[in-house]
């Protein structure tokens, strides 16, 4: 998974102060995010290398 970023800390913070979202959820959908980021990562370095 990437590091955490500011902004992500933010939303993070923002989405569990609001209380309409179950905090399980939006902590689940910040590691698939991360490393939904880390794959996509991952491919654009490979693809950068092989050039």
């Amino acid at each position: 998974m990437i590091r955490w970023s500011i902004q992500e800390v933010r939303r993070i913070a923002i989405r569990l102060a609001q209380r309409r979202i179950n905090p399980a959820y939006v902590i689940a959908w910040s590691c698939w995010r991360r490393a939904h980021q880390a794959a996509a990562q991952r491919a654009h370095l490979k693809t950068k290398m092989q050039l």
